[in-house]
């Protein structure tokens, strides 16, 4: 083996997600942002650029997952989802488990919390997401209203980000949001009401926006051919025993744990029921008709190559088939 190829995995896990900056964060002044005040925090480039390629390294490889038994990227509609980060990298395990983030939630939270999801999206073509807010209570994929758990979402844009399809939200939307109990909020009601109110986040790659769940937002719906945003994100909420089981499954790969204090396991999930499906819910019938397309062209020669494979197999002795895998492994 190489020595490059033993010294990049020592230096990928030496290396710091987060800009030096961002150790220097007051928990206490963002919590009270995003209790008493507005409902939201942004900071701008708070993600180490060196870091970036291997945080998007989840939508590096956009095969199809038919009969695969790997974590990967789906489609639905004009969106694309990893929504098992934790266990495809290093950086996004580094991401939702930093210290500083968990300091946060700590001064945020009156008791013990958890990670209730986490995924990278692609938003491309066109979208609309309407007003909502993520403090929602699922059973298996069914929405069945709105629970009263204090809750944080985590989101970093991967992409830069301007007029198009930005973050939007309501200040101080939180506290009065819980009067609502619908999923979503029409466009007309929210244009009337507060569309003199509403903040839309233009800013960098690498930023992170932070927003209590009972916040009202968006992100701003778009029509543009050839467009696509990368963003990610996770939302840490309130464990409580009416709400047992709240929370998606999540995937983690144990090489990526360094720190495996009891903090961290419980900060994780370790132990504790998540009855959610990973978002989205998907199948062939979220596939726009170009995914479609895609999925014949990478299945077809799969399947011919299986099927010569197969006839092979059935033709030749055992004894050859196993002298010609020793001869392809000696090569």
């Amino acid at each position: 083996m190489a020595f490059h190829q033993v010294l990049e995995p020592l230096l990928f896990f030496g290396m710091k997600v987060y800009k030096p900056q961002f150790d220097s964060i007051f928990p206490a002044e963002i919590a009270q942002a995003l209790i008493e005040g507005p409902g939201y925090y942004i900071f701008e480039n708070v993600i180490n650029e060196e870091a970036l390629p291997d945080v998007l390294s989840c939508f590096s490889t956009k095969e199809y997952l038919v009969n695969n038994n790997d974590v990967g990227v789906v489609h639905a509609s004009s969106m694309s989802f990893h929504s098992h980060t934790l266990a495809a990298s290093k950086s996004c395990y580094d991401l939702v488990t930093d210290r500083k983030i968990r300091a946060i939630c700590d001064s945020f939270f009156a008791g013990p919390y958890k990670l209730s999801n986490q995924r990278m999206f692609e938003t491309h073509t066109k979208a609309h997401m309407p007003w909502h807010t993520d403090n929602n209570l699922q059973a298996g994929n069914t929405f069945k209203g709105k629970h009263t758990l204090p809750g944080i979402l985590f989101l970093f844009y991967l992409s830069d980000v301007s007029d198009t399809n930005p973050f939007q939200l309501i200040p101080d939307s939180h506290k009065w949001s819980g009067e609502h109990n619908e999923r979503f909020f029409s466009d007309a009601h929210v244009d009337q009401k507060y569309g003199d109110e509403i903040v839309t986040v233009q800013a960098p790659k690498g930023t992170l926006v932070l927003c209590n769940t009972h916040l009202i937002h968006r992100a701003k719906p778009f029509d543009l051919p050839g467009f696509k945003r990368t963003t990610y994100l996770f939302q840490v909420d309130a464990l409580s025993d009416e709400y047992a089981g709240h929370g998606e499954k999540i995937l983690i790969n144990p090489a990526f744990m360094e720190d495996t204090s009891p903090e961290v396991l419980s900060y994780l999930g370790f132990g504790l029921p998540s009855t959610y499906p990973a978002f989205p819910q998907t199948s062939a019938a979220t596939l726009l008709p170009q995914d479609l397309w895609l999925l014949q062209k990478n299945i077809v020669p799969k399947a011919i190559k299986g099927l010569l494979v197969a006839m092979i197999k059935r033709v030749l002795p055992g004894s050859v088939l196993i002298n010609l895998k020793n001869l392809k492994s000696a090569s």
